[in-house]
C-alpha cells in the first residue's frame, strides 16, 4: 500500500551522510518505501546547514556530499497553512504546560522552557520539532523520526488529541 513520507532531521541528517555509522541501515529501511514519496522539510535543511556549519571537524567534500544528498529529496516549505497547525500545537502546549503568571500571561517563552508541572522537569519540547510535525500534520504525511524523547512524545499527543494526526514511526536507533 502506498504511502507518502516526511523524514525528521534525526533520519534524514543519517541518510545524507554516508559517512555516518548508520547510513547504511537507515537508507536499507528508506529502500523498503519503494517509489513512495519522501520529502523533508526546509526545517531539516537548515538544522543540518548549521551543523554542517558550526562542526569544523567536518572536511569540505563530506559537507559538500551531504548538501548533494538533500537535493534529491523533494522540499516543502513552511507556508500560512503550516503557520495555523504550528499555533495550534504550540498553543495548546502552552496552555498545557507554561506557568501562567498574576497578569494572565505565560511566564515561559520559547517551548524549551516548559516544565512538566507535576515533576518540575523539562518537557524537551524543540522549536523545529513543531514546525516538522506541523509540515506533517498539514500534508497528511508519515512522520518517520528517531526521536522517542518526552517533547516529541508530547508534541505528536497534542497532534493526535487535537488534529486527529496518528502517523508517525518511532525508529529505534542502533544498539552501541
Amino acid at each position: 500500500m502506498a504511502d507518502t513520507y516526511l523524514l525528521d532531521t534525526s533520519v534524514a541528517t543519517i541518510a545524507w551522510d554516508g559517512l555516518h555509522k548508520e547510513h547504511s541501515q537507515i537508507r536499507s529501511r528508506l529502500a523498503a518505501f519503494g517509489d513512495d514519496p519522501i520529502y523533508v522539510c526546509a526545517i531539516s535543511i537548515g538544522e543540518k546547514e548549521y551543523g554542517l556549519r558550526v562542526y569544523l571537524h567536518i572536511d569540505a567534500a563530506r559537507s559538500q556530499a551531504v548538501r548533494d544528498a538533500w537535493r534529491q529529496y523533494q522540499i516543502l516549505s513552511i507556508d500560512h497553512h503550516t503557520a495555523e497547525i504550528y499555533g495550534q500545537l504550540r498553543g495548546t502546549l502552552f496552555r498545557l504546560y507554561a506557568t501562567p503568571t498574576s497578569r494572565g500571561r505565560i511566564k515561559e517563552k520559547r517551548p524549551e522552557n516548559l516544565l512538566d508541572k507535576t515533576t518540575s522537569r523539562e518537557l524537551g519540547i524543540q522549536e523545529n520539532d513543531l514546525w516538522i510535525v506541523s509540515v506533517a500534520v498539514q500534508y497528511d504525511l508519515r512522520l518517520i523520526t528517531r526521536d522517542a524523547g518526552e517533547g516529541m512524545r508530547r508534541i505528536l499527543g497534542v497532534a493526535k488529541d487535537g488534529l486527529g494526526y496518528d502517523r508517525a514511526d518511532v525508529w529505534a536507533a542502533a544498539s552501541p
